[in-house]
């Protein structure tokens, strides 16, 4: 069952979402991450974050959607700022994207693979915008079926071996 905005983690937070975004940049700077970019949009109709970077010569997506709001419209004062529970609800997805972007950076400081799952794979498909499908988003069939094997784990006999 999902929360709805107004119930969950950082909802009275006073932070910008521009804040957040900064905040995000320089903790993939501090990380090591290359060309970094913050696209705002749209995605399936909802307001979207989309943080992409490049790490160890791989690139990397995170993707953030605010919650839904049980009363979008309803106005109420955040800090002494009158805002829609729809608006509050984009400083809540900052708030949420910076500990989420802070907690998946540490975890790969000491396991790189925490990363994977945000891992494109242009070799895969893409979205109909053009951007790559990240590895949490494909099929495992279809996975295992297009992504090359990676050269670190395979010596030329094509068996798997360890690492």
């Amino acid at each position: 069952m999902n929360r709805f905005a107004e119930e969950a983690n950082y909802w009275d937070t006073t932070v910008s979402p521009a804040k957040s975004q900064g905040e995000i940049m320089e903790m993939l700077g501090s990380f090591g991450a290359d060309s970094t970019m913050v696209a705002q949009g749209r995605s399936g109709g909802k307001y979207a974050w989309m943080i992409r970077f490049q790490w160890q010569e791989r690139n990397y997506r995170f993707a953030f959607t605010p919650l839904d709001c049980s009363l979008p419209d309803k106005i109420s004062s955040f800090g002494g700022n009158k805002r829609k529970h729809q608006e509050q609800a984009k400083y809540q997805m900052g708030r949420i994207a910076v500990h989420f972007v802070k907690a998946i950076l540490t975890a790969a400081e000491t396991q790189p693979g925490a990363l994977f799952g945000f891992l494109e794979l242009p070799n895969v498909a893409a979205h109909p915008g053009g951007v790559p499908y990240i590895a949490s988003e494909v099929d495992i069939s279809t996975f295992v079926e297009t992504i090359p094997l990676l050269p670190d784990l395979i010596q030329g006999d094509g068996e798997w071996h360890n690492a």
